[in-house]
């Protein structure tokens, strides 16, 4: 019996022998991989665009499941729905912005968080994911005249104001 595979390369590949998978090791999250997985979560809007809610009153907070940080133990994910005019502080580690226009600045701790302090505001650009940090709070603003959803991740509270 002849047994040249070579003309057959899948049978061929099927005749090597068995090598078990090797287990795979836990990577650490960094800051990295994190702001990565916020950027891919955020490519995907069939992935969160039927959760978004506009609601009249005040900005709407929605948990996003399934998602990266959607992990007991790990800090959670969300969308922030702002109406046009209105802030809220924030102390996610990282966001990015969806639709509309929003800005950020540092909170400013002599009040709570409730004024953004330093120098002005900074935009959240769609395609970019800006990095905190852990215990960063800030103010975030819808700036434009429409409503402003961004995506984040990290500490999960928030207060509107």
């Amino acid at each position: 019996m002849n047994t040249d595979l070579s003309v057959a390369p899948e049978i061929a590949q099927l005749a090597d022998p068995f090598v078990p998978a090797q287990h795979a090791t836990a990577v650490p999250r960094t800051d990295g991989r994190t702001a990565a997985a916020l950027a891919e979560l955020a490519a995907t809007p069939q992935r969160w665009w039927d959760l978004v809610r506009f609601g009249a009153d005040g900005p709407v907070r929605i948990p996003v499941p399934g998602a990266p940080g959607a992990v007991p133990g790990e800090p959670g994910v969300w969308l922030l729905v702002l109406p046009p005019g209105t802030a809220v502080d924030c102390d996610c580690q990282q966001a990015t912005a969806l639709a509309g226009e929003a800005t950020e600045a540092p909170a400013d701790p002599a009040d709570g968080g409730r004024r953004a302090r330093g120098g002005p505001p900074r935009p959240l650009r769609p395609g970019r994911v800006r990095v905190h940090g852990a215990g960063a709070r800030h103010r975030l603003h819808a700036a434009g005249p429409g409503y402003s959803v961004t995506l984040h991740v990290g500490a999960t509270s928030s207060r509107s104001g």
